[in-house]
């Protein structure tokens, strides 16, 4: 299901503009599910994830960096950084826990292996998308001291990211979430539901067994419809 966050900002409004009363943005998602965060640096990712996430739910590109080479500006641990990344996020989704990755994650190539990560550990992968303009974030990118990106990699990134934007469903995210304006991303919630299996277990189930087996994708309760995807696809 792919959808806006929050409704688009009337013609000749700022970006920064206050959501209309009443219609701040709601991110719903499945309890336990693969949470991938995307956007340029600069958006506000990392803090995004620190207002709505546990530390231990979040799992930084930047922290794993700074873990395999002492540095997190060291783009040449890139590579080593995610392998270690996807191993944890691996163990964590087999446990049943909610995972949410801090990371550009503007190319493709960046998302496929944790959708197939999300596959193999049977969850429901949801983006999260901070689409805020190039121009808001390559002015905090600026004042990121220590952190900044070269100002071509900005606008590099943002290019790519609106590449694959109408995409990411038809890539396999369950649920897109997009958020075009600071406003938004400031003012917006993250509720988390329940699964079904995961409420029934609740009633059936001893406690000690809650995490027993991998966790299961997100299924509507019986007699409720089903998500409806708006990409076209079934």
């Amino acid at each position: 299901m792919t959808e806006n966050a929050v409704p688009p900002a009337a013609p000749g409004s700022g970006e920064d503009d206050e959501p209309q009363a009443g219609r701040a943005p709601v991110i719903r998602i499945p309890g336990i599910s693969l949470v991938v965060l995307v956007g340029v640096s600069g958006c506000g990712k990392s803090t995004f994830a620190r207002k709505h996430f546990r530390p231990t739910e979040v799992l930084s590109s930047d922290f794993f960096r700074a873990m395999v080479r002492d540095d997190e500006n060291d783009q040449t641990a890139t590579a080593d950084a995610f392998d270690v990344l996807h191993f944890v996020a691996r163990r964590r989704l087999l446990a049943g826990r909610l995972t949410v990755v801090d990371a550009t994650n503007v190319r493709p190539a960046a998302r496929e292996p944790l959708l197939a990560l999300a596959r193999e550990c049977n969850v429901t992968p949801v983006a999260i998308v901070l689409d805020l303009p190039e121009d808001v974030c390559a002015e905090r990118n600026r004042g990121r001291a220590g952190r900044q990106v070269p100002p071509h990699v900005v606008s590099q990134q943002h290019a790519q990211l609106h590449g694959g934007l109408g995409e990411l469903g038809r890539e396999g995210f369950r649920h897109v979430f997009v958020l075009d304006r600071a406003a938004a991303v400031d003012a917006a919630t993250v509720v988390r539901e329940p699964l079904w299996n995961e409420r029934k277990a609740d009633m059936s189930v001893p406690a000690a067994r809650e995490y027993a087996e991998p966790a299961q994708p997100f299924l509507p309760e019986p007699g409720t419809e089903a998500p409806v995807r708006d990409d076209g696809l079934t």
